[in-house]
């Protein structure tokens, strides 16, 4: 029989703050917030992995706060997908590895480029220890490479995803595109080899962009992944063109219940085990 499971893209989202939304009180603390969101949803997206590689400390408490199969998806860190992160968000491990004047980027993030070869091999190890306390007590549900939308396909690009299974061994990852070079363009290729490779490609609905990836169904693995990302394409091509959309203009999309019904019907047709729909939510006006 097929599992389900269905959770918001982080439970930190300021318009599930807001008072009256979705949290009874504004005031609440981290952890009643947990708490209070767990008692709704089985999973959860960790959105904030993507800027700073998290802490053992903070996932063990992730796992206190929260009951037994209830699930974290983390999201990899910016390095590891293609991004330039951000200077505050380095580790000391990571820093040292930098030239003294490291190139930046215009919105002030450290170049990619800027870093050595060994520093991506670091960050995975960094990466593993710290969401060990969720992967000891069965509660990591998926590690999301949600590549950069320049990354686009090469050998070289591909070889690497190749590689993320074997780098964070005995854990369910999964990787999104989002340049058509990778899906159309080459998409039996790219399937085949996350199919070898163990990788699950995650199925999208986000709004149709020029580049943007066709809405499809591909089972590289057992765990099939549907993340909505609304159909604002306003906002998306905002930050296409350098522009710093907040999550509020990026996702401010609502679902009528025709679309969302049709969006889990392609789902449904699909022969995974788990099923894992990840919503991207806006809930103010």
């Amino acid at each position: 029989m097929t599992e389900y499971r269905v959770g918001i893209c982080s439970w930190t989202d300021p318009s599930l703050i807001k008072e009256g939304e979705f949290y009874p009180a504004r005031s609440m603390s981290a952890e009643e917030r947990l708490r209070y969101y767990a008692a709704a949803f089985d999973t959860v997206e960790v959105d904030s992995s993507y800027y700073a590689l998290p802490s053992a400390r903070n996932a063990a408490l992730w796992v206190e706060r929260t009951p037994p199969g209830f699930l974290f998806n983390v999201k990899a860190y910016s390095l590891m997908t293609g991004h330039h992160p951000r200077a505050e968000s380095l580790p000391a491990d990571l820093r040292a590895m930098l030239p003294a004047a490291p190139r930046t980027t215009r919105r002030g993030e450290i170049d990619r480029a800027a870093f050595p070869p060994g520093a991506l091999d670091r960050c995975f190890v960094l990466f593993r220890e710290a969401l060990r306390p969720l992967a000891e007590a069965d509660r990591l549900g998926y590690v999301l490479f949600q590549l950069a939308p320049w990354v686009r396909f090469s050998e070289g690009a591909l070889a690497y995803l190749g590689t993320i299974s074997d780098r964070l061994p005995g854990w369910t990852v999964a990787v999104e595109f989002r340049d058509r070079s990778w899906v159309p363009e080459h998409a039996r290729e790219v399937f085949d080899a996350l199919a070898r490779a163990k990788v699950a490609a995650v199925c999208v609905d986000a709004p149709g962009t020029p580049n943007a990836i066709p809405r499809l169904v591909e089972a590289t693995t057992e765990t099939a992944i549907l993340r909505l990302h609304g159909r604002n394409a306003a906002g998306w091509l905002a930050q296409l063109h350098g522009d710093e959309p907040s999550v509020q203009e990026k996702y401010d999309y609502l679902y009528s219940e025709d679309t969302a019904s049709s969006r889990m019907g392609y789902m449904a047709i699909a022969l995974f085990k788990p099923v894992i729909l990840m919503i991207r939510i806006k809930m103010s006006p």
